[in-house]
């Protein structure tokens, strides 16, 4: 019986060994560790040759070796896709020195060279849309030059977090962003970018989190409108943004948002009363108001709230 059961065992082990080399089957991790997908290997050596590294961050990044091992680099344990491409600056918050000794004063300045040191430049192979599994990608930190915010980005169909602040991208933000369906995240803050029109949020039906701080939105006259229409919206940073006024809305529908941070602009106390009922009956937790030109007493429906 003993006998019969142990060729049973066998038999079934060998079949499905023999079905998951016939389907391709790998998993990374355990014993059957095989590495990253070849294809994708290949997608981020044509990424790396773009790219300028002054800092050499990217020397793990060579030959046919394991990709899910590479720096920035993360794969799924289950499928081995890389599923997270992080390359921002790791020295990017270098923040404003208020001191005036010498010694504080050369560790700040200190701080900026290293800053510098570490930044990636170059271009953005259209071969980063290969990696048709990515859900996180972080250019944070680094200096483009003044390139465009590549418009083969809106091809990364799964991509969840999106984070390109500070990156010293130009021109106009691409409307392929706008594809982006699956989209929770979104920092574009610290971008010189030339803004007009924001049609293109609209698509983002998930997005969560949205920072367009110190952009210029002077001519975005559609901004608060298309916001508005985002279901899911919670966190929305405008500060330091060249903001006068909002227009009016129809209707208010900011069912979700829970923080907004309108610093740093030039709006005065008529903000206040359109905000009675833009934000007084919501869920808004955290509102930050400091560096405008408001003047008078501050409206009653602000005391519930964490104001700044």
């Amino acid at each position: 019986m003993k006998s019969t059961m142990s060729v049973f065992v066998a038999l079934f082990f060998l079949e499905l060994f023999t079905l998951a080399n016939m389907v391709n089957l790998s998993f990374c991790t355990g014993y059957s560790y095989v590495g990253c997908i070849d294809s994708e290997r290949e997608a981020l050596l044509k990424l790396k040759q773009d790219l300028i590294d002054p800092s050499n961050r990217l020397a793990s990044w060579v030959g046919d070796g394991d990709c899910c091992k590479w720096a920035g680099v993360i794969c799924s344990d289950l499928t081995c896709y890389v599923l997270q491409l992080s390359l921002r600056n790791p020295f990017d918050s270098i923040g404003y020195s208020t001191e005036t000794d010498l010694i504080s004063l050369t560790r700040f300045f200190s701080s900026y060279e290293a800053h510098d040191r570490l930044m990636l430049g170059g271009k953005i192979n259209p071969s980063l849309v290969d990696l048709k599994h990515l859900i996180h990608l972080d250019l944070s930190g680094n200096n483009f030059q003044g390139i465009q915010i590549p418009k083969c980005l809106g091809s990364l169909k799964n991509l969840r977090y999106l984070n390109l602040t500070a990156a010293r991208f130009a021109g106009k933000i691409p409307h392929q962003l706008g594809n982006l369906s699956n989209l929770q995240y979104l920092d574009l803050s610290d971008i010189k970018l030339h803004v007009d029109k924001f049609s293109w949020l609209s698509g983002l039906s998930l997005l969560e989190h949205l920072d367009l701080s110190r952009m210029n939105l002077s001519k975005a006259s559609d901004l608060l409108p298309v916001a508005n229409s985002l279901p899911s919206l919670k966190v929305l940073k405008l500060s330091e943004s060249e903001l006068h006024q909002f227009a009016p809305l129809s209707s208010v529908n900011f069912s979700s948002l829970i923080a907004l941070d309108l610093s740093g602009n030039y709006f005065d106390s008529s903000l206040f009363q359109f905000g009675s009922c833009f934000f007084g009956h919501h869920r808004l937790v955290f509102l930050k108001l400091s560096a405008n030109e408001f003047h008078g007493q501050i409206p009653h429906w602000t005391w519930k709230l964490d104001v700044s």
